[in-house]
């Protein structure tokens, strides 16, 4: 997002007003394009708060 900011930041610079619709449209395009490009490169995309189940890790933590 933060990314997507800095677009945002300098497209006004440059004289570009955008309506909270097309910044909130823009903005969901570019977090499912970077998605892509990350399940591209090999990482996973979990939602916030999800813990995944590592029973190796449950035992570490355990100690």
């Amino acid at each position: 997002m933060r990314v997507y900011a800095d677009i945002l930041a300098n497209a006004a610079r440059n004289g570009w007003d955008y309506t909270p619709e097309s910044i909130v449209s823009g903005s969901n395009r570019h977090f499912e394009e970077m998605k892509l490009q990350l399940n591209d490169a090999g990482y996973e995309i979990v939602p916030v708060g999800v813990r995944p189940y590592c029973k190796r890790l449950d035992k570490l933590a355990a100690r």
